[in-house]
């Protein structure tokens, strides 16, 4: 079974390097695989510090967030949770 859910980016600089860092070491701890897809429908895997990067997300645009395996509703809430808290960088 696969869980989503659509965030808005709150953080002031967007997707950039620090939150995908921030995403990537939090989804390690998950035995789930993450998706994320923007507003245009590029995908890239939460593994993959430079594909979120390059899912060129400012503040205010919606990423769905799609989670997959035996940790997918905890992954996903600790997704939406981060990209909520605005990746602590306010």
């Amino acid at each position: 079974m696969t869980v989503k859910h659509t965030v808005i980016v709150k953080n002031k600089l967007g997707m950039h390097a620090r939150p995908a860092m921030k995403l990537f070491e939090l989804v390690q701890s998950f035995d789930a695989e993450v998706m994320l897809r923007n507003e245009s429908g590029v995908e890239a895997e939460a593994s993959s510090v430079i594909a979120m990067i390059m899912l060129d997300s400012a503040q205010g645009k919606h990423i769905e967030v799609e989670a997959s395996g035996t940790d997918e509703t905890a992954a996903l809430a600790a997704v939406v949770e981060l990209f909520e808290a605005g990746f602590d960088e306010e």
